[in-house]
C-alpha cells in the first residue's frame, strides 16, 4: 500500500509540473510580455508565441528546481534493511537461512540491521522477531538496544541504534540463541523481522529465516 501511495504521489506531480508551467507561463505573459513591451518582435501575435514559448521553458525549470530542492530537503531517502544469516555465512540480504536446533544445545543466528535514516523518523520505532511455540530466543549477552519481551518477541529499538546522530548510516549486527522446547514430532517455521509501523518515507527491506528442529 505504502509504494502504491508513493508511487500515485510521483505520478501527479510529475503530471502537474508542466500543467503548473502552462498556467504560470500564460499568466506571465498576459501580465508582462517583454517581448511586445520592448518591441523586440513587432506583430504581436508573434510576441506573444515567443513570449509563452520562453516563459513556460522558465515556469517549468523553476517548478523542477523547486521541486527537487523540496525532495532532497524533505523527502530524503531512508532505509531500513534487516538481514538474517548464519554465524560464518555472508550476510545477504535476498537468501533465506535454514537454521536447526537441537536437544540441549542452543543454535546461533546473526540479525544485522542496517538504517539509513533521520532519528526523527525512526522515533519510538522497533524491530520485532515474533517467537515460536517449540524455541525460545535470547541474548548471549545484555544489550542497550535489543531485549527479549515477557511475550518471548526478540525486539530492538530502533531509535537507540542513532545515539546522538540526527541524520545516520548505521550498521549493528545482534547474535540470537535459539533453545529448542520441548514439542512432539518435528516443527518447523518462518520467521521474518517486522516493524511495529512502517513510516511512509522509509524503505524496510528483510530476508527470512527457516528455523526448524531434528
Amino acid at each position: 500500500m505504502k509504494k502504491i501511495i508513493i508511487g500515485t504521489i510521483s505520478i501527479l506531480v510529475r503530471v502537474a509540473t508542466p500543467l503548473l508551467s502552462a498556467i504560470i507561463g500564460l499568466k506571465a505573459v498576459e501580465a508582462f510580455n517583454i517581448f511586445q513591451i520592448l518591441n523586440l518582435v513587432k506583430d504581436s501575435d508573434k510576441a506573444f508565441d515567443v513570449c509563452t514559448t520562453v516563459y513556460f521553458a522558465i515556469a517549468d525549470l523553476i517548478l523542477i528546481s523547486s521541486r527537487e530542492l523540496i525532495r532532497r530537503k524533505f523527502f530524503t531517502f531512508q532505509k531500513i534493511q534487516v538481514t538474517l544469516s548464519k554465524p560464518g555465512d555472508m550476510v545477504q540480504n535476498r537468501s533465506v537461512p535454514d537454521l536447526q536446533i537441537h536437544e540441549n544445545r542452543p543454535c546461533e543466528a546473526r540479525l544485522t540491521v542496517n538504517i539509513i535514516a533521520k532519528k526523527k523518523t525512526c522515533k519510538g520505532l522497533k524491530l520485532t522477531i515474533e517467537s515460536i511455540n517449540f524455541a525460545t530466543m535470547q541474548l548471549p549477552s545484555a544489550s542497550a538496544e535489543a531485549h527479549v519481551d515477557e511475550n518471548g518477541n526478540f525486539t530492538v529499538d530502533l531509535e537507540k541504534l542513532f545515539g546522538n546522530q540526527e541524520l545516520a548510516n548505521t550498521t549493528q549486527t545482534f547474535r540470537i540463541l535459539f533453545s529448542k522446547e520441548p514439542v512432539n514430532g518435528s516443527c518447523q517455521s518462518e520467521l521474518q523481522p517486522k516493524l511495529s509501523k512502517e513510516p511512509l518515507l522509509v524503505d524496510f527491506i528483510s530476508n527470512r529465516l527457516i528455523i526448524r528442529t531434528e
